[in-house]
């Protein structure tokens, strides 16, 4: 038997980078997905690339009804997960209100609306699993609304653990990452920036999507891991 024969995956940004990833390995482990982002063609993309059943939801994740349609089309899930982020990088007094609203939408209001739709949603024995990140531990210039939002999961996750009990709600908080969150910086200082994050970290390399994935299986599948935030990030918060 696989690890989720029988179980049903709600992911959040599987449209790309680590949600794609951990659909990929949830399928391959016999799991039902239900791919959730803004964007249709990536969605379509990542499905047609998976072994098991999936189903695709476009969706603005910060609106309420338009989580609930989708939920209501798929029925009870076993784990809800969220990579989603839409993140900028600038420093506080540059940044714009729509700045801020993108990250607001896609951290702080995915994880209210989240929460509302596990109450409804969720399988008894399942589990809640939000992304953040290590600019919440090690924030940077530029980096000071991302490390607020990335904060706020950690104490969402704790008050939702005591209303959802016996639901659990877990943080991944991964380093950096080869991963889309990058795409907008050019190739050259995209690389660079790697190349110097390699440099400083215990283990000497950034992180891979594979790496957030597998680390986000593990919490699913352990039924005694609750409320706990799970530092992926090669060592970056001591480094």
């Amino acid at each position: 038997m696989k690890r989720f024969d029988q179980q049903t995956l709600f992911i959040v940004g599987g449209g790309s980078g680590m949600g794609a990833e951990l659909a990929r390995q949830a399928s391959a482990q016999g799991a039902r997905i239900a791919l959730a982002g803004r964007r249709r063609a990536q969605l379509d993309t990542v499905a047609a690339s998976l072994e098991g059943p999936v189903s695709v939801h476009p969706l603005d994740i910060s609106r309420r009804e338009s989580l609930e349609t989708a939920l209501d089309e798929i029925g009870q899930v076993d784990h809800i997960v969220s990579t989603a982020a839409d993140l900028t990088f600038k420093p506080f007094i540059e940044l714009t209100d729509e700045d801020i609203q993108r990250t607001l939408d896609s951290k702080i209001w995915a994880s209210i609306q989240l929460g509302r739709a596990a109450h409804h949603y969720l399988a008894p024995k399942g589990s809640l699993l939000f992304y953040s990140g290590v600019a919440a531990y090690r924030p940077a210039p530029g980096a000071s609304l991302v490390s607020s939002a990335n904060h706020w999961l950690e104490g969402i996750m704790n008050g939702l653990a005591v209303e959802l009990a016996p639901r659990r709600v877990n943080v991944i908080s991964p380093g950096v990452v080869d991963s889309a969150t990058w795409d907008g910086m050019d190739e050259s200082a995209r690389q660079t920036m790697f190349d110097e994050t390699a440099r400083s970290l215990p283990v000497g390399r950034v992180g891979q999507v594979q790496d957030l994935a597998t680390a986000g299986l593990a919490i699913l599948e352990n039924g005694y891991i609750d409320a706990q935030v799970l530092h992926v990030d090669g060592g970056g918060r001591i480094a």
